[in-house]
């Protein structure tokens, strides 16, 4: 499968166009100024930084607009172009390599999960539990499952490394396989997924990891089911287009990686995001990664407001410790320009948007200070921000416009998206700032258990969100008289005990559904 930096040429020109766009408005705003000539340059100065941070803004949401749009003009070709590469022959059952079902859990065990995910309609695996739990309640349970189920346990006494450290204290050194496949603890493969990843491997030797397409389980309250959609929709349209016109993701479970390229590699490598990190690796050494869309896995969102925030605290300090290590290393890579963009467009901004955030609410307070009129400013900002904000929706109209169960759920899945990761801003600023000074990645098991949350519970999790939120309101009414300029992040924080109020709520009716898709539709889709 060929890759062309054909899409990224597109949006290197779009966004040129915009900010010629986006200059020519500051520019004129600059020149009306009527002011001291003290105070009109410094007004000057905040409206270039604005339009700075608009126009980086505007950069990760074209690419999304441009994918999308890709994807909606060549999705029929794509399929083809999978169905003529991914054509190659099966060995006979004897000659069946050797693959190893590697199932990571530290504290965190799913029976049900893994007992799906063992049941692979191929001759010749290996199921490995690697258990780095130090809770004797969960070692317990794994041990049942082993002794009824046969498989291995592994553990270690040194957990150093993290997740990375975990699969390679196993497979070092071994020869016993030619491929392994990587599973979370909420992770359900379906049964041919063996035989779908061999296919691809066997087409092309320079496959090094094929990585699977993901749902998530409809989740057993309304937060985890609105906040999951997104999982679906973005693993059906934008990672099909990266196939060929961006460099793939790898996303640390559903994937399959040969031996030979994890032995070229030197192993995963010791840090929080090991998978994003261990893609650039595989492409420094001669292997390329492979988007499997037919292969369709389904993992778990997280179950409620307090996990998915200790989830997107361990992303923000991965990605940041990954631009650190990194950031050289991609420069210096094997990879094409367009994937050396992509690839930073997709990771770079989870760290990086808090701050920018932050800068653009700090200095349209300043210009409320100013005395510049910044309530019609602000609302000439948000227009511009639509298509920032906007963008994520695009994939999820192609996925669900034509679902009857799920279409009507587009628009408040969006908002509660919005709204819940304006709410982070307090804990990734935090999280950004110690991590610039020094502070080291950890990695953290996110809770895989729904719970109900208590009215002390709620108070006590919206507490930094609304006070941040009412800080910033305070301020906006000094500065500007009204609280327009930061309407969106603060409104976002306010609506913090809303948001765990709907992880209280429960959506049995989905979980029925989505129970009985996992069981049936997973045979269905790889038998397809």
């Amino acid at each position: 499968m060929k890759k062309s930096g054909t899409v990224y040429t597109v949006i290197f020109i779009v966004w040129g166009v915009c900010l010629a766009g986006l200059a020519f408005v500051t520019v004129r705003l600059c020149l009306a100024l009527d002011y001291t000539l003290l105070r009109s340059y410094f007004i000057a100065v905040l409206f270039s930084v604005n339009s700075a941070v608009l126009g980086v803004m505007w950069l990760g949401s074209i690419k999304d607009f441009v994918f999308s749009l890709t994807y909606a003009l060549c999705k029929k070709k794509f399929r083809r172009i999978y169905e003529q590469a991914i054509c190659a022959e099966l060995p006979s059952p004897e000659e069946a390599p050797r693959f190893l079902l590697l199932y990571c859990t530290c504290n965190d065990f799913n029976e049900r999960a893994l007992a799906i995910s063992i049941r692979q309609n191929y001759p010749n695996f290996k199921t490995v539990i690697l258990d780095d739990s130090g809770k004797d309640e969960y070692k317990e349970r794994v041990d049942a499952f082993a002794e009824k189920y046969g498989v291995e346990v592994v553990r270690r006494e040194d957990r150093t490394g993290f997740k990375a450290g975990n699969l390679n204290n196993y497979l070092r050194g071994r020869t016993d396989y030619e491929y392994f496949v990587i599973l979370d603890s909420d992770e359900i493969i379906p049964p041919g997924y063996i035989m779908q990843a061999l296919r691809y491997f066997r087409s092309n030797e320079r496959f090094g990891a094929v990585q699977a397409r993901h749902s998530a389980t409809a989740g057993a309250n309304v937060f985890q089911r609105l906040m999951g959609m997104g999982v679906r929709s973005n693993g059906s349209t934008v990672q099909v287009v990266k196939n060929f016109y961006g460099a793939n993701a790898l996303i640390g479970h559903g994937m399959a990686v040969s031996r030979a390229c994890y032995e070229k590699t030197g192993g995963f490598p010791l840090v929080v995001a090991e998978d994003i990190s261990f893609a650039v690796d595989i492409k420094n050494a001669g292997f390329e990664i492979v988007y499997a869309p037919d292969i369709h896995c389904y993992e778990e969102f997280p179950t409620d407001y307090a996990s998915l925030k200790k989830r997107q605290c361990k992303w923000v300090q991965g990605n940041l410790e990954y631009i650190k290590k990194y950031n050289r290393d991609i420069g210096r890579s094997k990879m094409r320009w367009f994937e050396k963009a992509d690839l930073k467009l997709s990771h770079y901004p989870l760290p990086l948007m808090p701050l920018l955030s932050l800068l653009l609410v700090l200095c349209t307070l300043a210009l409320g200070f100013l005395g510049f009129p910044v309530v019609r400013y602000s609302l000439f900002v948000y227009g511009l921000m639509i298509l920032f904000l906007c963008s994520p929706l695009i994939p999820d109209l192609f996925v669900y416009s034509t679902d009857r169960n799920n279409v009507l759920l587009i628009l408040p899945s969006f908002l509660l998206n919005v709204a819940t990761y304006a709410s982070f801003a307090p804990m990734l600023l935090r999280t950004v700032i110690c991590g610039l000074f020094g502070k080291k990645a950890t990695f953290t098991v996110t809770p895989k258990q729904s719970r109900k949350f208590t009215f002390r519970q709620i108070v006590r999790y919206s507490a930094a969100p609304v006070l941040f939120a009412l800080v910033l309101f305070a301020l906006s009414l000094f500065a500007c008289r009204s609280v327009v300029p930061v309407l969106l992040l603060g409104g976002g924080c306010l609506l913090t005990p809303l948001i765990l109020v709907l992880c209280n709520v429960a959506a049995k009716r989905q979980t029925a559904a989505n129970s009985r898709k996992v069981k049936d539709g997973t045979r269905a889709e790889s038998e397809r």
